[in-house]
């Protein structure tokens, strides 16, 4: 594993991550947080790597997943191409991401710390370096990197004819009988929740928070894919009819507005189908989700009011879903940004 780049935090989820001393917990943060998120199945995967097969140069020697965090992404990718390569700004979550995967699959394998803004600097295996990326996949990170110098260091990555795919899931939308009282409790929940991480305004963190809120709220229409450096555009939203956040505007405290950077070239389509990341999910699994969306939203002693007032709506939607052992079917909003690097 290389140390390329300081253990260095910028944004709120790693604050957060830090703040509960997760280093000192060994796996077990990144094992919740693993067995609490949403999972991609398959299938999705399939869909990004039938694009890159069918797109530009198919070739599938080298993939990258920015923003790898535990790895559990980065492993998925292992029987798509030869070699997968792992970024993050952690290097504490990558020791974790060494931990859990198997060893033989850390053969074909390497992680890097960095910063995805940075990765035109970091150093990789010469194979995996700059230029040589087949597939570079942004995980559910996006929203907490500075667009312009990701895309410039996405490009700088991936070989011409190669893939970047971009996707985000957000929020988990109730489906079934009472699926509109418990959406509008969850989302009563998921305000509350980051209500004990404010004020924001006026914090070092504001502007990644204002930056990922804005992301989020545009359902990532404000990253600009440049045409001059790639093609093939591809937009698809699933679910759209759902706000892709985890919260709304009153769990934020700031306005935010939409904002669109697309091309009119660029393929786009939508689509609502509540069996698309289908999961079931119960009050447990979903508080433990917010936990891992927000870490630390629960240590602040001088929120444990706020905190208390989370648990209490968390246990009024348990009571409504009918008991601590029931769990209802769940889906998710979901984007996904497709291009393929110009040849030049």
């Amino acid at each position: 594993m290389s140390n390329t780049s300081t253990n260095y935090i910028t944004n709120p989820f790693t604050k957060g991550v830090a703040s509960q001393g997760v280093q000192d917990k060994g796996d077990a943060f990144w094992r919740a947080y693993i067995a609490n998120r949403p999972s991609p199945p398959e299938s999705f995967l399939q869909l990004i790597v039938n694009y890159h097969k069918e797109n530009g140069d198919p070739r599938t020697a080298v993939a990258h997943d920015v923003g790898t965090g535990p790895g559990n992404i980065a492993h998925r990718l292992l029987p798509y191409f030869d070699y997968v390569v792992g970024s993050d700004v952690s290097k504490d979550v990558l020791d974790i991401a060494s931990i859990l995967i198997p060893p033989d699959d850390l053969k074909r394998m390497e992680f890097v710390c960095c910063p995805g803004e940075d990765l035109a600097e970091a150093s990789f295996p010469k194979h995996a370096g700059l230029g040589e990326t087949d597939l570079l996949i942004v995980s559910e990170c996006m929203p907490l990197l500075d667009p312009s110098k990701a895309l410039q260091a996405f490009h700088a990555m991936v070989r011409p004819g190669g893939t970047l795919a971009i996707y985000f899931y957000g929020r988990p939308i109730f489906v079934g009988d009472n699926s509109e009282t418990y959406n509008a409790m969850y989302s009563r929940i998921a305000d509350s929740a980051l209500q004990c991480l404010h004020p924001l305004k006026g914090t070092p963190s504001f502007p990644s928070y204002y930056r990922s809120a804005t992301t989020l709220h545009s359902w990532l229409d404000n990253i600009e894919i440049p045409t001059e450096s790639w093609e093939n555009v591809e937009r698809r939203k699933w679910n759209y009819d759902y706000p892709l956040s985890f919260c709304g505007k009153a769990g934020y405290g700031f306005d935010v507005e939409k904002e669109d950077r697309t091309h009119p070239g660029e393929t786009k389509t939508q689509t609502i189908d509540r069996d698309f990341w289908a999961e079931e999910m119960g009050v447990d699994r979903l508080a433990a989700y917010l936990a891992s969306v927000w870490p630390g939203y629960r240590s602040r002693p001088d929120t444990a009011d706020r905190v208390a007032k989370v648990d209490e709506m968390l246990q009024q939607l348990q009571v409504a879903m009918g008991g601590s052992d029931l769990q209802a079917k769940v889906t998710f909003p979901v984007t996904l940004i497709l291009a393929t690097k110009r040849f030049h």
